[in-house]
């Protein structure tokens, strides 16, 4: 039994797979498995997967069930000790495995209750690395604050490429099936409601690539499903009053972007004045609490496209459905 499954999602990834398969092999910790399902792929994606040898399991949907349902089946058939997920187009650097496995070790000695290891990601663009990192893109003020649950709600700076203990996981139930580009958050935040601690390790162990900007369409989903991530939190009971008003706050900011996205993106034509008169005290009230993250979405709204600090991380689904 391998101590620890690389669960891999895939969607029409063929143009990645290869190279993200090769960077599990690469890795200087070598007791790993990779369980990896074909989410109803057109492409090649899945002759890859079947060609990928004995430490590669592969499962195969026959029509596309969405990241999170794609990685709960991974799940159903992992049987490591330890998880850590891997998206098909992102990269594993060589020493992922070992200094994240030894992360854990380390805080379990000292008798820490550890759900979730970060690290940080090296950003790839088309052509080449960018000049900063996953972690560069968060306020300097707020990069080494400790990964409380308030602090993840307010905004949440773990990426995916995370490893968990697999004992943790099931017991919050792994992915919401229902959120799409935000799973990810929603187990994070399951599994800190629960008292476990999220440690970082801040070395780049991991390659974040990234796309082209998707359609400007997908910033209305991603508003659906942020907004869908905190009513979740708020709906399970498990947050302090404290953080059930940091929710809130992240129900109504999704919600104005939402609402703004879908308004400014409809198809030709002039939306309807009782949808917009509807929409502005919430507008409105987003511009004048969150100026930041306001300003960065005007330029958004402006541009069409998103930037690639609030991306879905789902990125080839979500723009195979956009």
């Amino acid at each position: 039994m391998p101590q620890v499954s690389v669960i891999i999602p895939a969607h029409n990834a063929a143009a990645f797979l290869h190279e993200t398969l090769q960077s599990v092999r690469d890795q200087t910790f070598p007791d790993w498995e990779v369980v990896a399902v074909d989410d109803g792929s057109s492409d090649a994606t899945w002759s890859i997967l079947e060609g990928a040898g004995p430490r590669v399991r592969a499962f195969r949907n026959t029509s596309p069930a969405g990241p999170a349902a794609a990685r709960n089946r991974a799940l159903e058939h992992a049987t490591g000790e330890l998880v850590a997920f891997l998206d098909a187009d992102d990269l594993l650097l060589p020493q992922f495995l070992e200094r994240q496995v030894a992360c854990l070790r380390k805080a379990s000695s000292e008798h820490r209750k550890v759900g979730v290891v970060a690290c940080d990601a090296l950003l790839l663009d088309e052509h080449a690395y960018a000049g900063h990192t996953y972690l560069d893109q968060i306020p300097s003020r707020d990069r080494h604050k400790p990964l409380t649950l308030d602090r993840i709600l307010e905004r949440n700076p773990i990426y995916i490429s995370s490893l968990v203990p697999s004992a943790v996981g099931e017991s919050v139930g792994w992915f919401d099936v229902e959120l799409f580009g935000t799973e990810d958050f929603g187990l994070w935040v399951k599994i800190l409601e629960r008292g476990y601690e999220a440690i970082l390790n801040p070395e780049p162990l991991a390659v974040y690539r990234r796309h082209a900007g998707s359609v400007s369409s997908n910033i209305a989903r991603q508003g659906a499903n942020n907004r869908r991530t905190y009513e979740l939190a708020i709906a399970r009971g498990a947050l302090s009053a404290r953080q059930r008003r940091i929710a809130r706050r992240g129900v109504r900011y999704n919600r104005a972007m939402e609402v703004v996205a879908t308004l400014r993106f409809r198809p030709a034509g002039h939306a309807p004045v009782r949808q917009v008169l509807r929409a502005l005290p919430l507008v409105a009230w987003v511009a004048l609490t969150n100026p930041r993250w306001w300003r960065q979405w005007v330029a958004v709204l402006r541009t069409g496209r998103q930037p690639a600090a609030v991306r879905p991380r789902d990125k080839q689904a979500q723009d195979d459905r956009a």
